[in-house]
């Protein structure tokens, strides 16, 4: 089937407010945990502890105010802002092909779906992270434990920046299939050469860093496909994953 760009695609914009849902989730959580925070306040000491140290014990305090208690919650309710900002712009970064096929419209479109429902997923993890911590520091101020929240975070964040890529790629080609689009030979072998998340893995190439997809967005992206490129993610994953992790875990 053939296509004119001018067109608008069948089921193309459709069902779009769900790559929005983790923003949703984020703000339901947050007016939560500020709410319980309000309705125990009048309850908390006169003196609070705002920062807490090696093991969780508290080692900063400061008189009992609402910037003192809920600091926290506001750092979350910025990085929710901020996240929903950079999905607005979502579009005018992406970099679209000139006259990119139908097949290719669906693929962009979920692509960019993705890369929205990712910065939901971070801000969603990063307001439960707060305020489940908040919440040990207005309840048992005298002992945190995040040890195993931030290990459990820095986790789900790796996880999150790949799943929503795979299930919107396999929407966009539900969607493409349903209406009776189907790629070319050379946009399906192009294909072949993408993982999740828009890393590249053309083991035919040698180069570390390549230029990202066409439509995904400007500046470099890593190449698995070869040796160096895998040992770079992999010393990756040691220092900024398990490099925490145990760092959390050793002062827990």
């Amino acid at each position: 089937m053939t296509d004119d760009n001018s067109t608008p695609l069948p089921g193309l914009r459709q069902g779009r407010s769900a790559a929005w849902l983790p923003f949703v989730l984020s703000v339901i959580a947050l007016t939560a945990i500020v709410v319980w925070g309000v309705r125990i306040y009048p309850d908390l000491p006169e003196t609070v502890p705002t920062h807490w140290g090696p093991g969780g014990v508290p080692d900063a305090w400061e008189e009992k105010s609402f910037g003192s208690v809920f600091m926290p919650q506001m750092i979350a309710a910025g990085t929710t802002a901020l996240m929903a900002v950079l999905a607005l712009i979502i579009p005018a970064v992406m970099n679209p092909p000139k006259d990119p096929s139908a097949w290719k419209r669906y693929r962009l479109e979920g692509a960019e779906r993705a890369t929205i429902s990712v910065l939901g997923w971070i801000s969603l993890l990063t307001v439960l992270l707060v305020g489940y911590l908040g919440a040990q520091g207005w309840i048992s101020p005298d002992e945190v434990s995040f040890a195993w929240p931030m290990a459990a975070y820095l986790i789900l964040i790796f996880l999150m920046i790949f799943l929503p890529y795979r299930r919107w790629s396999r929407w966009a080609d539900a969607q493409s299939s349903e209406h009776g689009f189907t790629p070319t030979a050379e946009e399906r072998a192009e294909e072949e050469l993408w993982l999740p998340g828009g890393i590249y893995n053309n083991p035919d190439e040698p180069l570390i860093l390549v230029p990202k997809r066409e439509g995904y967005g400007t500046g470099a992206t890593i190449n698995v496909g070869n040796r160096a490129g895998r040992i770079t993610v992999v010393v990756f994953l040691v220092v900024f994953v398990g490099g925490p992790l145990a760092l959390f875990f050793a002062v827990a």
